[in-house]
């Protein structure tokens, strides 16, 4: 029995799932996750198989597991991912058809194991999951632990791929490629990378875009090490340099400062990206050439309120000229305001069905109250 299925053998007593994804062949189906059940009143192992947007079932004793597994698996997915009650492991394919594993660490004791059809929901990320670029970029210990310091972070992309998560739980492409923004340390690329390659198991491509080279080597380097393939770093200025030409199906953002969230969202709308995640940062173009105008003029008289307004109307923007090209979007809360002040999240979908009213409404007060706003500018002759 080679390794991995030996791997797989020594924690079915305790398995809470095993996930085999990135097929090494093209034929094979894209993803293979396997899930203890009981099945009259006896401990079985269901084998779930993703293909052509289909899911194939199969049940199994231990000792068939065993050898399905040998047979169809071992060597043939270039991720493997074990969560049983007490640890979590992930496992790389090397060149020569072993596999490394890439670290073990206790996990947050949760209900696992046997169990019947009405399985108890996982938690996106979980303290303690065997996530090591996690610990590279200083969010978790060497055993997996949060660093204190790292919480709100923690918090922060948690939040952003369990709404990601909301958003695509149904989607069955085969695979998906995603632009990140301003990517900065990274922390959100690396985490969407790990949830649609490794707990998804589809082909995964992400780039991410930022000034400093300095922070894109070592992201790089941090994904070399990790095995993250499909995840490429580049220095760009997101709001001047020509970005990818390919078809997108995803632009995130997070804290993408400034002018940088419209660059992106003209982006998206431009061409035609299916799903936007933005949480925008730093509003201050508006507030800087906004002048009274006329009936709002009461809310530029204060300082402080003024940078809020303009922080709100820019964000209301936003979220019109998306679903003027068609989109239908939410402005949600992100995340509470004890963690971050800036937590609202734009998330929208492409569906084709547009809604002109509010970007004509924007233009109306841009017009009156003659501010600037680079969205809106980027987007003049769609």
């Amino acid at each position: 029995m080679a390794k991995i299925t030996q791997e797989l053998a020594l924690a079915l007593p305790t398995l809470g799932k095993a996930v085999f994804s990135q097929p090494t062949e093209k034929g094979q189906a894209q993803k293979v996750e396997i899930r203890p059940l009981l099945l009259k009143g006896e401990r079985r192992y269901q084998a779930e198989r993703f293909q052509d947007n289909k899911a194939f079932h199969q049940n199994f004793t231990e000792e068939l597991l065993c050898a399905w597994a040998a047979e169809n698996l071992e060597g043939r997915y270039r991720q493997v991912l074990l969560l049983t009650d007490t640890e979590s492991r992930q496992y790389i394919l090397k060149r020569d058809g072993s596999y490394k594993k890439t670290g073990g660490a206790a996990t947050v004791p949760r209900p696992v194991g046997a169990q019947g059809h009405n399985r108890e929901k996982d938690y996106i990320l979980r303290e303690g999951e065997n996530i090591p670029a996690l610990v590279d970029l200083g969010v978790f210990t060497k055993d997996f632990q949060i660093v204190r310091s790292k919480y709100d972070k923690f918090k922060q992309i948690n939040r952003f791929v369990e709404l990601v998560d909301q958003s695509l739980r149904d989607e069955r492409a085969e695979t998906i490629r995603i632009l990140d923004f301003g990517c900065g340390k990274s922390y959100l690329t690396f985490i969407l990378y790990y949830y649609f390659a490794v707990r998804r198991g589809m082909k995964t491509e992400i780039i991410g875009y930022d000034l400093k080279a300095d922070v894109v080597q070592r992201c790089s380097e941090i994904a070399a090490r990790c095995g993250y393939d499909g995840l490429r770093f580049e220095v760009a200025d997101v709001t001047r340099d020509r970005l990818a030409d390919t078809k997108i199906d995803m632009v995130v953002t997070l804290h993408a400062c400034d002018t940088a969230t419209d660059y992106a969202l003209a982006y998206a709308v431009q061409h035609g990206v299916k799903y936007i995640f933005s949480v925008p940062c730093c509003q201050h173009e508006v507030n800087l050439s906004i002048r009274q105008g006329g009936e709002l003029d009461l809310l530029l008289e204060h300082g402080i309120i003024k940078e809020r307004v303009s922080a709100l109307l820019t964000d209301s923007i936003r979220a019109a000229v998306p679903e003027d090209a068609g989109y239908a979007v939410d402005v949600i809360e992100f995340i509470d305001f004890e963690h971050s002040p800036k937590n609202l999240m734009l998330r929208a979908r492409y569906t084709g069905r547009r809604k002109s009213a509010g970007r004509a409404r924007a233009e109306a007060l841009r017009e009156q109250y003659g501010f600037q706003q680079s969205l809106l500018k980027l987007i003049e002759n769609m």
